[in-house]
Order: structure tokens, then C-alpha cells, then sequence
């Protein structure tokens, strides 16, 4: 969270981003400092890498084609094979992981592609930019390629119907992009308005602070300032209404509301009860 809120400006040298992205980047294989790394932990790690990497320009993540030493490499295409690797593993959560980042490299790769004006000039630098034809890693992307397609349409028996079920809708999303080009897109829907996400970076960030504020998630993004300079929007919240959550802790028979209502005129009733058979008693007591 300190990483991706606070940047990498603000940290000294070996504890910045990157330094943590190469962490990442380590654990994510099979084997770190001696042992194995179980699928868990990978996953995360590779989790935590996508994450981090949104806060870099495109170019830190996907630039080069591996054949021009002036065009630096970015990070990302290092770890495609690791990625590839990853897709082939028996663990649903690594597999995720792996086509995330995936899908998050080929968008940075798509946006270093040249706008109009400079394409009509530039066309074999914009062709070389902008895809993987031509640079040393088009051969394992189309690898990359076939094995997302695959998994989008998976139905082994060794996997439950749910299981297969929620694989087969993220990898189709993945195969949007990885495949077709395609922008992914995600809504998110309060009360007064909604925030449409067109990219991974916005959707892996998004995701991230969905897990960490738990239930507090959507009033935060509708208050808190800072995931407002985060996403680059502004949240109204607009209408009295109650929301549904609302209404069922103060408006439901079950609700901490509803309960001590019903405590207190059972004890209403009760005292009317007995100041009615007050004259049946001598000590008067049971009020």
C-alpha cells in the first residue's frame, strides 16, 4: 500500500518500487534462496508486481524489441517467460496471476504504439512499438496466446463447475485483449453515480483497494480524496435515499435499531401491565 500510494520518490534506494518489483519478480519463480515456493505465495508475489507496475510509464514495461541495444528493455518483457511458464501450472490462482500480467504488458505494449501523425512517417518504428512482430518475443506471445485461448475455454475434470466456470470468464477477458486488442472494461455503481475503467492499470488498481477496504470500499471512493486523485475522478454522492446495506442495518427487524425498539416496548407493555394489577398486590413489587 505505502509503494503504490506514496510512489518512488519518496523512499530511499533498495527500499523504492523497484527494488520491490525485483523481489516480486524473484519469488515469483519456482524456487527463491534455496526452496520451493509454494503456488500461494507466487501468485501473490506476481499480484503485487502488476500492482506496482502501474505506477510506471509504459515504456519502463514493455518497450524494445530485443534487437535495437538504443531502446531499453522493460521489466516486463524479461518476465514473459516466467509468465508463460506460470499459465501451464496446475494452481487456478497462479494461472490468474500470470494472465493479469499478461494482459497488463501487451497494454502497455499497445499504448507505445505512435498516434496518426507520426505513423504516416514512421511506420516500421510504429509497427515495431506497438505489437510483437518482428522483436525477439513474438514467437512466445503467440505461444502466450494460444495457451490463454485454451484456458478461456477449459473444461477439465479435475476442476469444479464453479471453479471452471470463473476461470472461463477472466480468461475470456484476458483473451480480449491478449488476442483481440480489446479494452476491457469494468463499472462500478454507487449510489448518485458510477465510474467506468477502460484499462488494466485502472482495473488492477481498483481491485487492490477493493481488498483492502473490505466493506468501507465504496463510501471510501466516494469521500476519500486520495482515491479520488487515484483514479483521476470526482465522486458525488447525490439523493437521500438509504442504500440497500442501509436500509437492512436500520430499517430490518433484525437491525441493532429494530432490536432495541423491540426491548423497550416490551418493557412499556410490561409496566402497564402491572400498574393495572397493582391492586392485586400489597407491596406494589412488581412495578
Amino acid at each position: 500500500m505505502v509503494h503504490f500510494i506514496c510512489g518512488t520518490d519518496c523512499l530511499e534506494e533498495g527500499e523504492d518500487c523497484g527494488s520491490v518489483m525485483d523481489l516480486c519478480e524473484k519469488v515469483g519463480n519456482e524456487n527463491y534462496r534455496g526452496e520451493v515456493v509454494s503456488p500461494l505465495l507466487r501468485a501473490t508475489a506476481l499480484d503485487c508486481w502488476s500492482l506496482l507496475s502501474t505506477t510506471f510509464h509504459d515504456g519502463h514495461i514493455a518497450a524494445g524489441d530485443g534487437f535495437d541495444d538504443d531502446i531499453g528493455v522493460g521489466r516486463g518483457l524479461q518476465l514473459l517467460p516466467l509468465l508463460a511458464s506460470c499459465l501451464d501450472s496446475s494452481e487456478v490462482g497462479l494461472r490468474r496471476s500470470a494472465g493479469e500480467c499478461v494482459s497488463l504488458i501487451h497494454e502497455c505494449r499497445l499504448n507505445l504504439g505512435l498516434d496518426g501523425e507520426e505513423a504516416d512517417n514512421t511506420t516500421e518504428r510504429r509497427f515495431r512499438r506497438g505489437s510483437w512482430d518482428g522483436s525477439e518475443w513474438e514467437v512466445l506471445m503467440d505461444e502466450v496466446k494460444q495457451r490463454i485461448a485454451e484456458l478461456s475455454v477449459e473444461s477439465s475434470h479435475h476442476m469444479s463447475k464453479q471453479a471452471k466456470k470463473q476461470q472461463r470468464a477472466t480468461f475470456r477477458d484476458f483473451m480480449n485483449t491478449i488476442v483481440d486488442d480489446e479494452s476491457p472494461e469494468e463499472v462500478v455503481n454507487w449510489r448518485g453515480g458510477k465510474l467506468t475503467l477502460n484499462s488494466w492499470k485502472e482495473i488492477i488498481q481498483l481491485n487492490f483497494v477493493r481488498h483492502c477496504l473490505q466493506g468501507g470500499f465504496q463510501i471510501q471512493l466516494m469521500y476519500n480524496d486520495t482515491l479520488h486523485g487515484v483514479f483521476g475522478a470526482t465522486f458525488n454522492a447525490s439523493g437521500t435515499s438509504l442504500s440497500q446495506l442501509e436500509k437492512r442495518l436500520y430499517m430490518s427487524k433484525t437491525s441493532e435499531a429494530s432490536k432495541a425498539a423491540d426491548k423497550a416496548m416490551t418493557k412499556q407493555r410490561r409496566t402497564r401491565t402491572n400498574v393495572k394489577n397493582h391492586f392485586l398486590t400489597a407491596d406494589g413489587d412488581d412495578l
